[in-house]
C-alpha cells in the first residue's frame, strides 16, 4: 500500500517537473521572460550579473549590458595601461544609472571631458608626475547599495584595477537608511554595527547561515525564466486589480503631500536625526565614510565624496521647494550634505555638493534633472541632463584637484570642502540642455 503510494506521488511530482522543464525552454526559446541583470553574491548579498543584458523600461528607457567583472561599461584589463589615469566611482542606482544609456551616464560624461583634455599631468603615489594620454573612468555603482556594500566593493574589486582617484556618489534620500540595520527593510546585505564600541560587520546576513541561504535562494531562483516570468505576471495581475481604484485613492493619499514626495525616500534627512535610532544611523555612515576614506589614502589615492540631491533638492520650482520645507518641518534642504561637507574638511577629504549647482541650473533653465516621459518630473533618478550636470561638476573638481597637488605627490587636504560653483546661464555646462 504505501509503495503504491510512494509511486504514485513519485509520478506525480516527475510529471510536474517534466511540465517545469518544457515550460522553462518554451519561455526561454519564446524570450518572454524580462532580462534578469543581478545575481546573489556572498560578500555584498547581490551585484550585477557578468555579462547580463537586457531593456530597462520601467524609468526611462535604456538598453543595460554588464561587462565581463560584473559592472557597467566596457571590459577593462587589471593592468593599467601606461600614461593612463583611473578613476572608480563606487555607488548605487544613481551612479550604476540603469535608467539611461551607458554613454549618458554621468561617468562617461566625466571620462569624454577628461579625455578631452588630455595630455596633462597628473603626480602619482610615488610622487613622481606623469603625463596623462588617456582617462578611464570606471562605473562601480549598483543599485540598492549602501555605504557598507560600497566600502566591501571597493576592497573586493576596484583596487584589481590600481584606480589613482575614488569618487563615492552619496544619494542622501535613502543611503542613511541603506546602512542601518534597524532601519533598512532589506537585509540581503552587509550591515556595519557597533559592538562594544567596535564598528564590525554583522546584521542577519553575516550573523545566519540560514537567513543567507535564504537570501541566495531568492536570487538564484531569478535564474529561472518561467519563475521570472510568474513573478512579472503577479505584478501586472496586482497593477490591474488596483488601476480601477487609483482615481479614487490617490487625490486622498496625494492631496495631503506635497511635490516632491517620494516613496522609498525618508523626509527625515533633511534635519539632525531626532532619535536613538536615526542618530545610530547617521553614526554608522560617518563612520563608514572615514573608512573608506582610510582605505584610499592607504592605497595612495585620492577619494571624493560626491553627494546627489533628491529630486525636491533641485526642483526648478522655489516654491515647491518651500512647500516641503515646511512639510518636513526643516529650514533648509540641505542638512545631509553640509554635514558629509564638514566630516570631509575634519577628516581631510574632499566634498563635491551637487544639489545646490544642479538646483541652479534647474531654476535658470526652468528643467527638471530627475524624471523621465513614462514617470513624473522632479521624481526618481537623473533623466539626461541631471546626468550630465553631474558628469561636468566632477569633471571640474577632479581636474581642480589635479592642479592643486603638491609637488610631492601627496594631495593636500582641503582647508573648506566648499560646493561646485553655481552655474550661470551664460557658463551653463557645454551640452545641457537651455
Amino acid at each position: 500500500m504505501l509503495k503504491a503510494i510512494a509511486q504514485r506521488v513519485g509520478l506525480v511530482l516527475f510529471g510536474v517537473a517534466l511540465a517545469f522543464m518544457v515550460a522553462e525552454i518554451g519561455v526561454r526559446i519564446l524570450g518572454f521572460a524580462p532580462s534578469e541583470l543581478y545575481t546573489y553574491d556572498p560578500y555584498v548579498g547581490w551585484k550585477l550579473k557578468p555579462d547580463a543584458s537586457g531593456w530597462q523600461t520601467h524609468e526611462g528607457h535604456a538598453f543595460v549590458s554588464v561587462n565581463d567583472d560584473g559592472f557597467r561599461g566596457p571590459d577593462y584589463s587589471f593592468q593599467k595601461p601606461p600614461g593612463t589615469m583611473r578613476v572608480a566611482v563606487i555607488g548605487d542606482s544613481f551612479t550604476e544609472g540603469q535608467q539611461v544609456a551607458y554613454d549618458d551616464t554621468f561617468s562617461a560624461v566625466a571620462q569624454r571631458i577628461l579625455q578631452a583634455q588630455c595630455p596633462f599631468q597628473f603626480i602619482g603615489k610615488d610622487g613622481k608626475p606623469r603625463i596623462i594620454d588617456r582617462v578611464e573612468v570606471m562605473n562601480f555603482g549598483c543599485d540598492g547599495y549602501g555605504t557598507a556594500q560600497e566600502l566591501i566593493t571597493l576592497k573586493r574589486w576596484v583596487w584589481r584595477y590600481s584606480p589613482d582617484l575614488v569618487v563615492l556618489m552619496f544619494f542622501s534620500g535613502n543611503d542613511m537608511r541603506n546602512n542601518s540595520a534597524v532601519l533598512e527593510g532589506d537585509k540581503c546585505r552587509p550591515f556595519y554595527v557597533y559592538r562594544a564600541g567596535q564598528l564590525v560587520l554583522g546584521g542577519p546576513f553575516e550573523d545566519s547561515w540560514s537567513f543567507r541561504m535564504h537570501c541566495m535562494v531568492r536570487f538564484e531562483s531569478r535564474h529561472s525564466r518561467l519563475l521570472d516570468l510568474m513573478g512579472s505576471g503577479k505584478k501586472v495581475l496586482v497593477h490591474l486589480i488596483r488601476k480601477p481604484f487609483e482615481h479614487i485613492r490617490a487625490p486622498i493619499v496625494m492631496k495631503h503631500l506635497p511635490h516632491g514626495f517620494e516613496l522609498g525616500l525618508n523626509d527625515v534627512i533633511y534635519a539632525p536625526p531626532a532619535t536613538p535610532v536615526w542618530r545610530d544611523a547617521w553614526r554608522v555612515t560617518d563612520a563608514e565614510l572615514e573608512m573608506t576614506n582610510a582605505d584610499v589614502k592607504a592605497h595612495g589615492a585620492i577619494f571624493i565624496v560626491a553627494t546627489a540631491g533628491t529630486g525636491i533638492q533641485d526642483d526648478p520650482n522655489p516654491e515647491f521647494r518651500d512647500k516641503y520645507m515646511k512639510f518636513v518641518g526643516s529650514t533648509s534642504l540641505c542638512y545631509p550634505d553640509d554635514r558629509i561637507r564638514a566630516l570631509g574638511e575634519k577628516d581631510g577629504f574632499d566634498v563635491l555638493n551637487l544639489p545646490k549647482p544642479m538646483e541652479a541650473y534647474a531654476q535658470a533653465h526652468h528643467a527638471y534633472l530627475h524624471g523621465f516621459p513614462n514617470t513624473s518630473p522632479g521624481i526618481g533618478h537623473w533623466n539626461e541632463t541631471g546626468h550630465r550636470l553631474a558628469g561636468e561638476f566632477l569633471a571640474q573638481r577632479i581636474r581642480a584637484l589635479l592642479e592643486a597637488q603638491p609637488a610631492a605627490g601627496a594631495l593636500r587636504p582641503p582647508v573648506k570642502s566648499a560646493a561646485a560653483p553655481a552655474p550661470t546661464a551664460a557658463d551653463a555646462p557645454a551640452g545641457a540642455a537651455p
